[in-house]
């Protein structure tokens, strides 16, 4: 494993952190999931963030111990190398790229279908340039685009609190509770959906070898964000159930339309904050995705041109122009539904990974006592932290589950070649 990145600035705080990791769980999730979760739980459908947080937190708090022992960009790929091997660390180093950009290009295409583009000669075209424009602000350094997350942030939840303000006007709290309408089944669904919007705790470790003091900033962002994102939704959820009379019909923009029907001002503006938010998501997935591609050259598994700093920049300039490209190629020839049907498969695949490295690297590199944050209980919370998330696929298809299996075997030709590339001959 690489020592390091030569030349990497470090420029991030613990606000910047932690607005990295709420923007990349406020995103899609909370506008557009609303329907999905009242038609599996009924007036229980608040619960299920609640639920899927329960199993997140265990999860978020291995991340927040493994984030305290790194100072380098890589995240789950440099846990699972340093926990399990080389090979291990691969195919979840090649999962949390796969996943972050698509989860980029997917997106892209929302913001392009949320301001009404789907369908229209010019939308292809307008994603990939969205995609590519991020790309550029990335390339000349991460400050850029650390600034215009805060600004998406602070924009998306603003939005998020005045349709929380105006729902609870029309609040009627007779229509919470009553029966599941789908019994258990639904209970396990909603759970299941829950774990889209939530999930994105995991990429504020991706860039700690950018940020300042990464042993107490990156531990505090990582569970931070998870549990104000989590309290948010359950509060979402639970004003939209009570106060909107079409909740349960199916819909791309179910908040957008419950706040048009308490008033065309309250509508706008939420409109502007789900913009926002799908906005600022793609721009924090611009961040975050090429330190993964960085993180896999460190380590021998992608070609090393992509673990090169720009002198200028101090950016990971290949990493983050190879990713763009693919990501604008994604963002040109699929569909939202189609690059996002297995992004819950291969984040629980790291998930689960990330948990089961904890007892493991204590026991391999045990710290000095206080020296980083420790998830507390011994082994109990990792170990539930890994059955949770293993667990949560029981929501999940057949098909997710071959798509993230096809895309962990294309990186397995990826990086048989690059190591043949760089065997010594």
């Amino acid at each position: 494993m690489a020592a390091g990145v030569v030349g990497a600035r470090r420029r991030l705080g613990l606000f910047d952190v932690l607005a990295i990791g709420v923007n990349a769980i406020v995103g899609s999730g909370v506008f557009s999931k609303p329907d999905d979760m009242q038609r599996s739980m009924g007036g229980f459908s608040a619960l299920s963030y609640l639920l899927c947080a329960l199993v997140l937190i265990p999860v978020a708090l291995c991340f927040a111990e493994l984030a305290g022992r790194e100072s380098e960009n890589g995240g789950p790929y440099l846990y699972a190398s340093h926990a399990f091997g080389r090979n291990v660390g691969f195919v979840v180093g090649w999962s949390c790229y796969l996943n972050a950009f698509i989860s980029f290009a997917a997106n892209a295409t929302q913001l392009g279908s949320m301001v009404g583009l789907e369908g229209h000669p010019a939308y292809r075209p307008i994603v990939v340039a969205i995609v590519l424009a991020l790309g550029a602000i990335n390339y000349v350094g991460i400050r850029p685009s650390a600034n215009l997350i805060h600004v998406m942030t602070v924009g998306k939840l603003l939005a998020i609190f005045l349709f929380i303000g105006a729902a609870l006007l029309h609040f009627d709290g007779s229509r919470l509770g009553g029966t599941l309408p789908a019994g258990m089944g639904g209970v396990a669904n909603g759970v299941y959906l829950a774990l889209f919007p939530l999930q994105g705790f995991e990429t504020v470790p991706v860039p700690a070898g950018e940020t300042k003091n990464p042993a107490r900033n990156v531990p505090i962002a990582t569970v931070g964000s998870l549990l104000f994102a989590a309290l948010l939704f359950v509060v979402v959820q639970a004003v939209i159930s009570a106060s909107y009379d079409d909740i349960l019909k199916e819909s791309d923009r179910p908040l957008v339309e419950a706040a048009y029907t308490f008033g065309p001002i309250v509508g706008l503006l939420v409109f502007i904050g789900s913009v926002v938010s799908v906005g600022g998501f793609t721009v924090g997935s611009a961040l975050g995705s090429p330190r993964y591609g960085q993180a896999l050259a460190d380590g021998g598994d992608l070609p090393p041109v992509m673990r090169s700093v720009h002198p200028r920049f101090g950016t990971p300039h290949v990493a983050i122009a190879a990713t763009t490209l693919i990501t604008a190629a994604l963002g040109a020839f699929f569909t939202y539904r189609e690059l996002v049907g297995f992004s819950n498969v291969t984040v629980v695949f790291q998930y689960a990974l990330t948990c089961a490295a904890v007892p493991v690297l204590r026991k391999k590199a045990p710290l000095a006592l206080g020296a980083s944050f420790r998830v507390p209980l011994g082994p109990v919370l990792p170990v539930l932290g890994a059955v949770g998330s293993v667990a949560l696929l029981s929501g999940s298809s057949l098909e997710e589950v071959a798509w993230a299996v096809g895309g962990i075997a294309l990186g397995g030709v990826v990086v048989v070649a690059t190591r043949r590339l760089l065997r010594p001959s």
